[in-house]
């Protein structure tokens, strides 16, 4: 009787905890990598397009880019939020010499029990803007 404590709680109570873990790290990752390429995307459609008619050179609207991007990955990750996750945007790096942008985000978990550390979890998505004279 007492072995079959000991198994419970050394060997299966562990196990069974991952049917749980291994979908919320997942859930997480998969949701973040959203959120990130629609914040990518999103920050690509900000095109200057009164610069660019005037002088041919492709740009990002900072203003329209910045507040829209935010905005997105906010309403993007806002159910996580609810569900116990801790998503966050680190960055967004505009590099307008090649024409590309670059999200990084984050988030974090805690797991079944709660005794471990957090589970971090880090995802990257890019896009590549481009006009076009005709």
């Amino acid at each position: 009787m007492v072995w079959n404590a000991l198994v419970l709680i050394t060997v299966l109570l562990p196990l069974a905890s991952l049917t749980i873990d291994v979908p919320r790290y997942y859930v997480l990752k998969v949701r973040l990598q959203l959120a990130a390429d629609a914040t990518a995307e999103m920050t690509a459609q900000c095109v200057d397009f009164p610069h660019f008619q005037n002088t041919g050179e492709t740009r990002l609207d900072s203003q329209c880019w910045w507040s829209q991007a935010h905005n997105l990955f906010a309403a993007t990750v806002q159910p996580l939020e609810s569900k116990g996750y801790q998503p966050r945007l680190d960055q967004i790096a505009v590099d307008e010499q090649n024409d590309i942008v670059r999200v990084d985000a984050s988030g974090s978990t805690r797991l079944f029990f709660g005794v471990t550390p957090a589970v971090r979890v880090q995802v990257t998505a890019q896009s590549k803007f481009r006009m076009e004279m005709r």
